[in-house]
């Protein structure tokens, strides 16, 4: 009998108690009428820039080859009036605005891409964009927008140059 006690002594003394506790979450949020649809064609698009020749970037800070393209958005909601679009990416090193070649063996040197709004004016890689309103015909938006080589360098190299981003919307 001792021995049985001491065995339920030992028990409980290396033993670890557990403890449960109920804990409530509460969960808040609204849902807005007020987004889109990004338009299949605009889930995964691609800007060609053909080839460009190096002559072309004669000094440090020449744009070259600015090509459109369109994002579009449709079936938006009643609500949407306006949209914020960023574009997302690596920086270029020599210039934060722009974005940055994808790096890897013989890539072009000197140069970087640069995004434009509706109306030319640079959107700086990672910040925010200008607002572009949405239209309500027919519930169909089509935001357009540039982008084009520029070189930041007085000396650019020849090689692939290419770069990718994603854009973020922000409806108001």
């Amino acid at each position: 009998m001792e021995k049985r006690f001491l065995w339920v002594i030992a028990g409980w003394t290396f033993c670890h108690h557990a403890a449960a506790y109920d804990v409530l979450v509460n969960i808040n949020g609204a849902i807005a009428a007020n987004g889109c649809m990004v338009s299949f064609a605009s889930q995964q698009m691609t800007v060609d820039f053909g080839n460009v020749a190096t002559k072309q970037f004669y000094a440090k800070g020449i744009p070259w080859g600015k090509q459109k393209f369109v994002i579009g958005l449709e079936r938006c909601g009643d609500d949407a009036t306006a949209v914020k679009v960023s574009f997302k990416g690596d920086a270029d090193a020599d210039d934060a605005d722009l974005l940055q070649l994808t790096p890897g063996e013989g890539v072009a040197k000197g140069l970087a891409i640069e995004i434009l709004d509706m109306n030319s004016a640079s959107i700086p890689i990672n910040s925010q964009a200008s607002v572009s309103p949405i239209s309500k015909v027919e519930g169909d938006n089509n935001l357009l927008f540039y982008a084009q080589y520029r070189s930041t360098t007085s000396t650019v190299t020849a090689g692939p140059a290419n770069a990718t981003a994603n854009f973020v919307l922000e409806y108001q």
